[in-house]
């Protein structure tokens, strides 16, 4: 067996010997008993080999760590999530993708028309109860006209923390159809035959037919936006 580059080497019996490729791995001098089956472990800082002999075969063998598993956890994929919803309702709709997160109208309106962007804002009221208003992305929220609406004595916005939670979104992707069922919409949305909202993630918006939001949400339709 040919020695390779950067490996270390042992003699365990007259005619094998152990090539170890793996950095950090300790050295050792120890003896391998001539045993019919063998195993010995060998451990570094963050690394762990098995030699494992069998008859006259001997291996090696990595151990993942609890670091390398917490690596390889995929990245949830909300827009797919989303995908699916939409596609189990029957929903018409076209995703448009950008290079990085839309944090403002400007931005987003590179690639769409503005006037049809509308976004999904997650509050909760003074019962603790989570609201989802939806109204066109350039408007604000009247916070008083929602409490007559809603009759709380309070509304604020949601946490980031909050928003995943209650809609299942993160904040700068909530879609209108999300987990929240009290959902108001502003009667100005529905000016637009078609209206572009938040994609599920923060890089992606969705296009959807605005009768199928009043259609699937049956929101409470109110001017509380200004």
């Amino acid at each position: 067996m040919e020695r390779q580059p950067g490996a270390h080497s042992r003699i365990v019996h007259s005619r094998l010997r152990v090539h170890v490729g793996y950095p950090n791995l300790s050295k050792t001098s120890e003896t391998i008993p001539r045993s019919s089956k063998q195993t010995r472990e060998l451990s570094s800082r963050s690394r762990k080999a098995q030699i494992t002999r069998g008859g006259d075969k001997i291996s090696v063998h990595p151990r993942t760590t609890g670091r390398l598993d917490e690596l390889s956890q995929a990245k949830p994929n909300y827009s797919e999530h989303l995908r699916t919803t939409l596609v189990s309702k029957g929903i018409w709709h076209r995703f448009i993708e950008f290079n990085e997160s839309v944090r403002t109208v400007e931005e987003a309106a590179r690639k769409v028309s503005a006037d049809k962007i509308i976004k999904s804002i997650v509050l909760v009221g003074s019962d603790k109860k989570p609201i989802l208003a939806i109204l066109p992305a350039k408007n604000k929220i009247n916070y008083k006209k929602i409490k007559t609406l809603l009759k709380v004595k309070d509304v604020r916005l949601a946490q980031p923390d909050e928003v995943l939670e209650h809609s299942g979104y993160p904040v700068g992707g909530v879609p209108p159809f999300n987990k929240i069922s009290r959902i108001l919409l502003d009667p100005t949305v529905q000016r637009n035959a078609r209206s572009i909202a938040g994609g599920g993630d923060p890089d992606k918006l969705v296009e959807l037919e605005t009768r199928d939001m009043l259609e699937f949400l049956d929101p409470i339709i109110a001017d509380f936006s200004v």
